[in-house]
């Protein structure tokens, strides 16, 4: 009975691990406030850099139109993972042994399309990196600079609370 139990709890721990990993920032290739997914490590913080870039009118404008031409794009290739996952998961919880010969189907389609999220991300932070001047992409890497000495700060202050 408990290595029944054991099997259950580490079906559930590999499928939770499975799942958060996917809700990486790398794996939201238009993050939630319409930028190119994590490029600078955390979630999404190219809309910041675009802010503390200061675009004119016309780079914002073309900026939006670059997202919205990828959006669809992204949508599907987000859904095709959480199936994906999701078929993972069915696996791993289903009845008898499950070997990782089992998985490689999953696992090999995860992996692609995890690439091809990223790999698109990267194409969009770079048509949008081109409309930049070089000063707003000084501005940009400034504020980058500081967003993460702050997650380093952030990071140290809950190693001191424990």
């Amino acid at each position: 009975m408990t290595t029944k139990l054991a099997s259950i709890l580490l079906a559930v721990v590999l499928v939770a691990a499975a799942l958060f990993t996917s809700g990486s920032a790398v794996a939201q290739p238009m993050g939630r406030s319409g930028g190119g997914g994590g490029m600078g490590g955390g979630p999404s913080l190219l809309p910041l850099m675009l802010r503390s870039a200061n675009l004119t009118p016309e780079q914002n404008a073309k900026v939006r139109d670059l997202v919205a031409a990828r959006q669809s794009s992204a949508r599907s290739l987000q859904q095709q993972l959480r199936q994906a996952e999701d078929d993972l998961a069915i696996k791993l919880l289903a009845a008898g042994i499950v070997n990782i010969a089992d998985l490689q189907p999953q696992l090999q389609q995860i992996a692609s399309l995890r690439e091809q999220i990223l790999r698109d991300s990267a194409q969009t932070a770079l048509e949008i990196r081109a409309l930049l001047t070089p000063e707003q992409l000084s501005r940009a890497a400034q504020a980058d600079s500081r967003m993460r000495q702050l997650q380093r700060e952030m990071r140290q202050l809950w190693q001191e609370g424990k």
